[in-house]
């Protein structure tokens, strides 16, 4: 692979690498967690929570492309994987095949906030340790998504 001649140090890209790794593999896992809750879900609420979870699956499968992508502009290779991503991520998987309506937006809500906290540290960690501001703009796009998604799962809660 050719090396990216962007303005960037390797340990600066590096980095960046690093934490969208981090960011990728917990997408990953997400989305597959929202699927789970997705096919499974049951009671008077189904249509309004099978959408919402349609559509953050959607959103997740979206963002998985556009993570990896930011790797390989970054100038490295992508491993895609479900060891790896479960190795790598924030969140843990649903190893429960039923779960009920409000146990699926608790484990949800506490996801993306978990989420969204990590993703501000590591903003602030590329800010303070390269230059590169693609990246830092990026995730901070993405905590925009999550912030929603998690304003919208408390409402339900109440």
């Amino acid at each position: 692979m050719v090396k990216a001649n962007i303005g960037l140090k390797d340990k600066e890209t590096n980095l960046c690498k690093w934490i969208l790794e981090t960011v990728l593999a917990t997408e990953g896992v997400m989305e597959m967690k929202i699927r789970n809750y997705h096919w499974n879900i049951k009671w008077a609420h189904f249509n309004d929570l099978h959408s919402f979870f349609e559509e953050m699956y959607g959103t997740s499968a979206e963002t998985i492309d556009e993570v990896a992508e930011r790797i390989r502009m970054l100038g490295y290779e992508v491993e895609g994987n479900y060891k790896k991503f479960l190795k790598d991520s924030l969140v843990s998987e649903e190893s429960e095949i039923w779960v009920g309506r409000k146990d699926m937006i608790q484990r949800l809500l506490a996801d993306k906030e978990l989420i969204i906290t990590q993703m501000r540290k590591s903003i602030l960690k590329i800010e303070e340790e390269t230059d590169d501001v693609w990246t830092a703009d990026f995730l901070t796009a993405l905590i925009q998504s999550h912030e929603k998604n998690a304003w919208m799962l408390r409402s339900m809660m109440s």
